[in-house]
Formats: C-alpha cells, sequence, structure tokens
C-alpha cells in the first residue's frame, strides 16, 4: 500500500516497537474479533481496541452507504478527526472510518476484511494526514 508524503510524518512520529511490546502485554484478541490501536499525536492519546468482525463489517457498509462520491478520503479523515475530538467513546466509529479509508486505497473490502484479521491494525492520526495500516511487527 502506498502512502501519501504527507502520511510519512505519521509513520516517523509512531514507534511500532513501543506498540508492539505495549501489545504484548495485553490478553490475546478474541475470536472473530480483531484489535486496532489507535494514535492521535495532537492530543498524545493512544487507544486499543477489539472489535467484533461481524459488526465492524456491518458499521463499514453504513459508512461505505452514505460516502459522498466526491473527495471521499477528505470526508473520512474529517469524520475521523471530528470523531476523535468527541472522545474514546467514538472509538467504534474511528475504527469503521478507518476500515473505510482503507478500502479507499485498495478498492477490494475482502482484501481489508482479511488484511485486519490477521494483523493489529493503527489508524495514526497528526496535524496533516490520517495513516490506516497495520502496526509494524
Amino acid at each position: 500500500m502506498a502512502f501519501k508524503a504527507a502520511g510519512a510524518k505519521a509513520l516517523i512520529m509512531f514507534n511500532d516497537a513501543a506498540a508492539q511490546r505495549y501489545l504484548a502485554g495485553l490478553a490475546p484478541v478474541a475470536a472473530r474479533s480483531v484489535r486496532w490501536l489507535i494514535y492521535d499525536h495532537s492530543r498524545h492519546w493512544v487507544s486499543v481496541v477489539d472489535s467484533e468482525i461481524a459488526s465492524l463489517r456491518q458499521d463499514c457498509a453504513h459508512v461505505l452507504n452514505s460516502l459522498p462520491e466526491e473527495d471521499a478520503r477528505a470526508s473520512l479523515v474529517d469524520a475521523i478527526r471530528e470523531f476523535l475530538a468527541q472522545g474514546a467513546d467514538c472509538t467504534p466509529q474511528v475504527i469503521a472510518l478507518s476500515c473505510v479509508l482503507l478500502m479507499q486505497d485498495t478498492g477490494d473490502r475482502d482484501r481489508v476484511f482479511a488484511r485486519i484479521q490477521t494483523h493489529v491494525m493503527a489508524t495514526l492520526v497528526d496535524a496533516e494526514d490520517v495513516v490506516v495500516r497495520p502496526v509494524a511487527g
């Protein structure tokens, strides 16, 4: 997956090794669930959320159905930022929007879900961009 130049900054400021050490101390992900790490650089906030894959598929379908055709990526990025500003109660929305952002990049829903079921995914947010990718291991 190719990342825009602005996304490269989000990759540099996130410490994958520290994230892996933290994740290693958590209980394993439950069956039929995925683990997602959300990192908001401006708020110095990290959240790790486990989400059931079935409900995530439904949430993603809902987002896809309501997504504007023009400048969909910008709409998704703006929505992620808005939900993060509302706090930790909105992490399910951030995860669904992040999933759809991945779908925008690949164009293949099944491939995206296969990927998120085999990796801990991260949504990395800074002032310039939002990047969604696996936590490097």
